[in-house]
């Protein structure tokens, strides 16, 4: 994956010493049997606009295996996301749910190719989904999550679904405490 491996992971390395989060995710739709299951790290933040909910943004970093070849081959995408998260019951916390909106800064898909490596290079639009459920351990705030997201590029796109449980950083307070 050459350059485009070593941009993504400076990118994993310093998400991860900004104490980021790491997710594990699968990749779906057509020809995406091959490859394994995908991991990132991303940083999450939201500013409250209300009791219920919050503007987010998101920055990560997703890399998926090929498999049987290791990290030498695969695809890694670097998207950076806006949502409107609102909390079902009103307070902040609790059952929740986010559509985002964004642009992947980096996608790269390599492969093998009888020694003439491919590497294809998209940008594109990203659209998400997810729920998930905000709880807070002492004063930590939590995010348990379940999201569908989809890079669309050059008539194509690139989907996956994500499972995580993250520590939420906000920047602001609720008019109320919870």
């Amino acid at each position: 994956m050459g350059k485009g491996s070593l941009t993504a992971f400076l990118v994993f390395f310093l998400m991860l010493q900004a104490n980021a989060q790491i997710g594990a995710m699968k990749l779906v739709g057509n020809n995406t049997k091959d490859y394994s299951m995908g991991f990132g790290a991303f940083i999450k933040t939201g500013v409250p606009v209300s009791d219920a909910a919050d503007i987010t943004m998101e920055l990560s970093a997703n890399i998926f295996p090929l498999k049987g070849y290791g990290m030498d081959y695969g695809t890694i995408m670097c998207p950076l996301v806006a949502g409107y998260r609102y909390t079902l019951n009103g307070t902040g916390q609790g059952l929740y749910i986010e559509p985002q909106i964004g642009y992947s800064l980096v996608g790269i898909t390599s492969l093998p190719n009888d020694g003439n490596d491919i590497d294809l290079k998209y940008h594109g639009v990203v659209l998400a989904g997810g729920t998930g459920y905000l709880f807070t351990i002492g004063s930590a705030p939590f995010d348990l999550n379940l999201r569908y997201e989809t890079v669309i590029a050059h008539g194509g796109s690139n989907n996956f679904i994500s499972l995580g449980i993250s520590r939420f950083i906000s920047f602001g307070k609720r008019d109320t405490n919870y």
